[in-house]
């Protein structure tokens, strides 16, 4: 039997609260209250704002595990990324917010950190907690991903290199072509020995790697010793730092593409500290049109990405299919642009 609250003593609230305490309060069942928290239209105005008032004023707190076992999901969609903590992250975030944030589904994100090891196990972890559906922001690898994602209960959508495996439910990026066209624009602009600044470890920047290394081998130009990098996340003194090294490889290098705007700035800021002229005895192409990279002095030359719209994309598909809702693709190539600034010819 649930205590009643004596004089001077605090009114429950917050994990305390059920259900039918604010059932109770507002003097209606607790099915109705749970089904006015999940999808507030069906009940009338007046009743929509006692509830959301009462809700706030007791602190209840809805019982997840409760409303999975009760329906279908949870009412929470999950991503899962490798890049969380990246600038270019940010812009994927944002679109998939806009398009939940009129619905009853709530967003909760994981990160891997690029460790492959560890995508299957978060995949694992949103599936067991009867999710509404799941995206899957940038696997690495697909290989012990597939098979969870055949057996999901859940719809399961996906942001890739168009080479990777998923067909439906895809809003994806050609990178290998994101290679390919910036390195033959720095090329149309003059530029001959021609850097490729960050390898990185992940798929989408090995595909960038393979199309700047076959535009240049089309132009009778590759050199091994053109590409430098690591594994290392992208950031401006680590620009500074692969442009040091390359220049001391390859001292007639005469321009760079970049795997990151980060390393782009890094890239132009020894530069200026070397007194090499750019654009004119240089040329720098960076990638992701990260905001600072239109204020530079000079501005950046870089790829752009058109992140918003890749959420949005791809959370209003999951939300399709979560409603069973017809599709108009399955697979979507977002495409991308070069944005032509200051730091080339």
């Amino acid at each position: 039997m649930r205590k009643s609250v004596e004089p001077g003593q605090k009114p429950m609230r917050g994990a305390h609260v059920k259900l039918s305490d604010v059932a109770k309060k507002v003097g209606v069942s607790p099915i109705t209250i749970s089904r006015a928290l999940r999808n507030p239209e069906i009940v009338s105005e007046d009743l929509r704002e006692t509830i959301l008032r009462v809700v706030e004023e007791m602190g209840y707190i809805p019982n997840l595990a409760a409303r999975a076992l009760a329906g279908r999901h949870n009412g929470i969609v999950g991503v899962l990324t490798p890049a969380l903590h990246q600038y270019g992250f940010t812009g994927l975030m944002t679109g998939i917010e806009d398009r939940f944030r009129s619905t009853e589904f709530t967003v909760q994100y994981s990160s891997t950190l690029h460790h492959v090891e560890g995508e299957a196990g978060l995949l694992k972890s949103f599936l067991t907690q009867k999710p509404a559906g799941v995206i899957i922001a940038g696997a690495e690898s697909y290989r012990n991903l597939l098979p969870l994602i055949e057996g999901a209960p859940c719809p399961i959508a996906h942001i890739t290199d168009l080479s990777q495996e998923p067909q439906k439910l895809v809003v994806g990026l050609d990178h290998y072509a994101a290679g390919v066209e910036p390195t033959r624009f720095l090329l149309s602009r003059g530029y001959g020995r021609i850097g490729f600044v960050g390898r990185g470890g992940d798929v989408r920047s090995r595909r960038r790697l393979e199309g700047y290394q076959a535009a240049m081998r089309e132009a009778g130009r590759f050199d091994e010793d053109l590409v430098i990098g690591g594994d290392a996340a992208s950031r401006i003194g680590l620009g500074r730092e692969l442009f040091s090294r390359l220049l001391q490889r390859v001292p007639d290098v005469d321009a760079v593409y970049a795997q990151s705007d980060e390393l782009a700035l890094g890239v132009l800021i020894e530069c200026k500290e070397r007194g090499i002229r750019v654009p004119e005895d240089f040329g720098i192409c960076g990638f992701n049109n990260l905001e600072f990279s239109a204020f530079t002095q000079p501005t950046l030359t870089t790829v752009y990405i058109p992140r918003h719209d890749i959420g949005y994309r791809v959370a209003d598909m999951l939300l399709r299919a979560i409603r069973d809702e017809p599709l108009d693709e399955d697979k979507v190539n977002i495409g991308f642009s070069i944005i032509p600034r200051g730091s080339t010819r």
